[in-house]
């Protein structure tokens, strides 16, 4: 099987104890960080398993 992704939407939330949240439903990877940057690298991070496990199974 084969799938191209031209565009995913992520969503980033500030949650109420100042941490961020970064989610993708669609591909159902959803991660948090105490900063805006920590929560974006392990995003990336969540979406290399993500797609190693996908692509390995």
């Amino acid at each position: 099987m084969r799938t191209r992704i031209r565009q995913v939407e992520v969503q980033v939330f500030r949650e109420r104890d100042g941490s961020h949240a970064a989610a993708c439903s669609a591909l159902g990877v959803y991660t948090v960080g105490k900063t805006l940057a920590a929560a974006k690298a392990n995003f990336l991070k969540a979406l290399d398993l993500h797609f190693g496990a996908i692509l390995n199974a």
